[in-house]
């Protein structure tokens, strides 16, 4: 009966987190070190923080808005992807715009390895449970925001006069993001991982005059990989009125999910007299249902022991996940200024305002389902850029890239320091014989840094707790690539 009972309380409780939620935060009175009057407050108490994929708007290699990847090629990069949206008859810029593939002269191919490094750290870290109990731990550390290498690239061929197929692929989102189990971030999340691929299948049209389209669907893929703390203690004492001390004894977890989700993107091309060339593209949002499973090591904790017995909570199980990647979109010029010089602007917006929340079930039934709250906002990038050719053979590129960052300061965690950013691009191509041509580049981006102010005056915030911290980052992206026509 005790068990019944305890569920019961508990599944009307995190109704309550669901419904409040949406009408604003809470504030949550102070509680003792027993945790007893938790349950006499007339507050939501919502589940610790398990949701499966809190991760994705909370932390990225840096190289874009959100945890977007805009570093999709060697060439583009070099020039901060300034004016990679008009680019007729290079497939290794389809990211940017499917109707690059449009133009080539045979079969040809593109292919990038991206590498981006990240030299993060955080200081000045404190956190609270219960607004009342600090959490005992680390306050600093390095690599907060993981590295990545990534491959990228696209072929096309021409099938008549008129008409271009072709296949890309690339990293459209990914992350890496960590903190000791000993930090005081620990509830908010020690490890968050996300591998994201994209395949799409194209077909271009040739439509005369300069102009051209393509279009085509996506297939992507997102695997995720999270670790972090549950305060059990402290939900041991709110749930079960007992003396354990909030901070006392965790209980760490792992999830692992995936899914294949379905879109499309589309682009064209155009030119304007002699000098201009210029091109839009279109990237559809993507709805993901990510399937997996959490893994509690209750064997570690006496706290969530007792809570499984008690209240069937902590047991491992299957897990759904929900969460929708943006649409983008892209404008791009190229200007012939000379000969040998070409001026290159270009513009986006990343349309993270479909970004509100993250929805994890949990096929457990006494495991209430977990809402984390994100509402994120639409950003706009801009790049400008310069290329110039000394001879046949060398070309030489430079520019520089500004993008909003897309995190609701109100929400901005541990996870994500969620801010704007400039990259400054420089690159350099070799036409190595009248089939190949390598690419290289290299960049440097810069943060504009938020602090960090999560406070635990959200109902989904009560066991996670309260954290304020500082934090720094630089990042380094560099790319090679190679052209080869067959």
């Amino acid at each position: 009966m005790r068990r019944k009972a305890a569920v019961g309380n508990f599944r009307a409780l995190s109704a309550r987190v669901t419904r409040n939620q949406r009408a604003g935060p809470i504030m949550t009175p102070a509680v003792t070190r027993r945790g007893a009057s938790i349950m006499k407050a007339k507050i939501a108490i919502g589940v610790a923080p398990l949701s499966a994929l809190a991760v994705f708007g909370q932390a990225a290699p840096a190289a874009a808005s959100g945890f977007a990847l805009n570093t999709q090629s060697a060439e583009s990069l070099g020039a901060a992807t300034a004016g990679a949206q008009a680019t007729p008859g290079k497939p290794g810029n389809a990211y940017f715009n499917p109707a690059s593939i449009v133009g080539v002269e045979g079969f040809e191919t593109s292919f990038s390895v991206v590498g981006v490094w990240n030299d993060t750290s955080y200081d000045n870290a404190e956190a609270a449970l219960f607004g009342t109990v600090p959490v005992a731990g680390e306050t600093s550390g390095d690599a907060v925001i993981g590295d990545g290498v990534f491959p990228t690239g696209a072929v096309a061929t021409k099938l008549n006069d008129r008409l271009f197929a072709g296949l890309a692929f690339y990293a459209p989102f990914g992350f890496n993001s960590s903190y000791d189990d000993a930090s005081v971030a620990r509830y908010h999340g020690t490890l968050s991982q996300v591998v994201a691929a994209s395949v799409s299948p194209l077909l271009g049209i040739d439509l005369g005059g300069g102009w051209s389209i393509a279009a085509g669907p996506r297939f992507q893929y997102l695997e995720n990989d999270i670790e972090g703390a549950n305060d059990a203690a402290g939900i041991e004492a709110a749930l079960l009125m007992t003396s354990a001390v909030p901070g006392t004894d965790d209980v760490f977890y792992k999830i692992n999910s995936t899914d294949w989700g379905y879109g499309f993107a589309a682009g064209f091309q155009g030119v304007i007299g002699e000098r201009v060339t210029f091109g839009a593209s279109y990237s559809s949002k993507i709805d993901h249902r990510l399937k997996g499973s959490v893994d509690f090591a209750i064997e570690d904790s006496a706290a969530a022991q007792t809570l499984a017995g008690a209240a069937g909570l902590f047991l491992d199980t299957d897990t759904v996940s929900t969460l929708t990647t943006p649409a983008t979109l892209q404008f791009g010029a190229r200007i012939e200024a000379s000969e040998n010089t070409r001026l290159m602007v270009s513009a986006s917006q990343n349309r993270w305002g479909a970004f509100k929340e993250l929805v994890t079930r949990f096929e457990n039934p006494a495991q209430p389902a977990e809402t984390l709250t994100q509402n994120w906002g639409n950003t706009w990038g801009g790049a400008v850029g310069v290329e110039r050719d000394f001879g046949p053979a060398q070309t030489f590129r430079l520019g520089v890239m500004y993008e909003e960052g897309p995190v609701n300061e109100a929400y901005a965690s541990p996870r994500l320091p969620g801010d704007s950013r400039v990259l400054v691009g420089a690159g350099y191509s070799r036409k190595l014989s009248d089939k190949a041509k390598l690419h290289l580049a290299a960049s440097y981006i810069f943060h504009d840094t938020l602090p960090l102010n999560e406070s635990a005056a959200y109902p989904e915030n009560l066991f996670r707790g309260s954290y304020q911290g500082d934090w720094k980052a630089g990042t380094v992206a560099a790319a090679i690539g190679i052209d080869w026509k067959f």
